[in-house]
């Protein structure tokens, strides 16, 4: 059903039980991650100003909001959903969860000021060693600069670097920009091929751009051999996003990301910082993708749980929600049925041992509570196995697990199997940790349990997010 009928066929009942009204009028009149106001700031004046009562003026904001189509009625619907606690009648909370909109995107800080010299990182350093622990933490939480939006992003003719640490929302924007294409209203013929190398990171070396672009993922159903030949001769009209690309060790993924093939294409590439010196293509605009800003989260959080105060008033979670996978993470653990009282988890250690042994609980015929200690005692020789894959498949900067590392399927349960054609009747299986920082908690395990490796570790370039960083255990 179009938001707009859905709005509207509720607009009595929506009527007598929206409350607190100004909030709902500062939402709307807020910019939304695409630089787009619901109601102008005359608009929500002249509401405020005309209507005397909550009941005419709820009419007024539905009667707006509905004129300006699918798009307003989307953020309406968004906005009543976050601030349900404050702005609607707790009767109507079955209904907002049931018709709740997409929020798989929400506004990410982005800057664009290009990469931090090592002189400034030292300095920094030094600086945030003097603060007290509390003041230190609140660092890493990113301020919001100059806003730049997925849509200006989309709109630029410049090739684009998108770098940031894992799980910090590069995904998030990559498939943004892809929807934002997608809904256009556009009249010209382009194309936009969006490529996860984490699923596709064993494209042979010998893969030709007319497999990578139509086999690999999918084939016009008619006429490739034109549609080939106007994406060449064309290419000015395509857009080529990869995701996650750790080394374009493919010939033709390389040359794509060098302007060799496709000159005129518009690259989008995403990767971790320490990877980016791969691809400081000529003229690319660089883009650090730094994660939630403190109102984000808070926004994020009310809209997963309903309130944020318990997790914003915690110094070490809030830090940690910057991080959208860490904030999805935290929602989880709040969300679950656990006694008021029980401690819930203030570190990514601590974060990922509970997803660590739920997993291993929920694979292994739900095992009770009381025996699972002893059940991960008896499992631990296949355990570490995994865990010194991922140590390796870490020190050498891949995804790639190419071989099954135990047998044991309650443990293979933190792994995907990716099949890859290596033949036109053969496939071979290489296996990759459900997401990336994932790889990174199990091999920073196996390093716990070989002490005499971190001082080897430390010296080389091989640094596990999950032992530096500032929440850990």
């Amino acid at each position: 059903m179009c938001l707009t009928k859905l709005t509207c066929n509720h607009r009595s009942r929506l009527v007598g039980k929206l409350k607190n009204l100004s909030v709902i009028l500062e939402n709307l009149s807020q910019e939304n991650s695409d630089k787009k106001k619901v109601l102008s700031d005359e608009e929500v004046c002249e509401i405020e100003q005309a209507e005397k009562t909550d009941y005419n003026k709820t009419r007024k904001i539905l009667d707006s909001v509905m004129k300006k189509g699918e798009a307003a009625c989307y953020e309406f619907l968004r906005i009543i959903y976050m601030t349900r606690k404050r702005t609607l009648d707790p009767d109507l909370h079955y209904w907002i969860r049931n018709n709740k909109p997409d929020l798989s995107y929400m506004s990410l800080v982005l800057d664009t000021q290009g990469s931090v010299s090592p002189s400034k990182i030292k300095k920094s350093k030094n600086k945030k060693s003097k603060m007290s622990r509390k003041k230190k933490l609140r660092t890493y939480i990113p301020e919001v600069k100059a806003d730049i939006s997925p849509s200006d992003l989309l709109k630029t003719r410049q090739n684009i670097l998108l770098v940031g640490k894992p799980g910090i929302g590069k995904t998030a924007l990559a498939h943004e920009m892809l929807k934002l294409w997608a809904q256009r209203d556009n009249d010209v013929l382009d194309y936009m091929f969006y490529f996860d190398m984490r699923e596709t990171s064993d494209i042979r070396k010998d893969t030709s751009l007319e497999d990578l672009l139509f086999s690999v993922f999918s084939e016009p159903d008619e006429g490739k051999e034109e549609v080939l030949q106007d994406i060449k001769q064309n290419s000015d009209n395509v857009t080529l996003i990869f995701d996650g690309v750790p080394d374009p060790s493919s010939s033709v993924v390389k040359r794509l990301v060098e302007k060799d093939l496709l000159p005129d294409a518009k690259v989008i590439v995403t990767c971790r910082q320490d990877d980016e010196e791969e691809f400081a293509f000529e003229d690319h605009l660089r883009v650090e993708v730094k994660g939630f800003s403190e109102l984000t989260i808070k926004t994020y959080l009310s809209a997963m749980l309903g309130e944020e105060q318990k997790v914003m008033s915690n110094v070490e979670l809030l830090t940690l929600c910057h991080v959208p996978m860490y904030a999805l993470m935290v929602a989880v653990c709040f969300s679950s049925e656990t006694p008021e009282d029980s401690p819930q988890p203030c570190t990514i250690t601590e974060i990922y041992i509970n997803i660590v042994r739920f997993c291993l609980q929920m694979n292994s015929n739900n095992i009770s509570k009381r025996n699972l200690n002893c059940f991960i005692n008896n499992k631990s020789k296949e355990i570490l196995s995994l865990a010194e894959a991922a140590f390796h498949a870490t020190e050498g900067k891949t995804v790639n697990l190419t071989e099954r590392p135990c047998e044991d399927g309650c443990v293979l349960c933190f792994l995907k199997a990716l099949f890859i054609e290596v033949a036109h009747t053969e496939t071979k299986a290489t296996y990759a940790f459900l997401h990336y920082t994932m790889q990174e908690f199990f091999a920073a395990l196996w390093l716990l349990k070989n002490p005499e490796k971190i001082k080897e570790v430390f010296s080389n370039d091989f640094h596990p997010i999950n032992i530096c960083s500032p929440n850990s255990n």
